[in-house]
């Protein structure tokens, strides 16, 4: 059990960086127009 709440922790750890680093790439690069719309898209929503 504990290892895998371990587990699903690390995983969404790794989810909100991605999350992250996608908004900070598109905030410092403007011709990369990310909004939520696109980032659903992407994600398959």
């Amino acid at each position: 059990m504990e290892t895998r709440r371990i587990v699903w922790r690390i995983l969404g750890g790794i989810a909100l960086v991605a999350v992250l680093a996608l908004g900070f790439l598109g905030y410092t690069l403007p011709e990369i127009r990310l909004n939520w719309e696109t980032l659903a898209a992407m994600c398959g929503f």
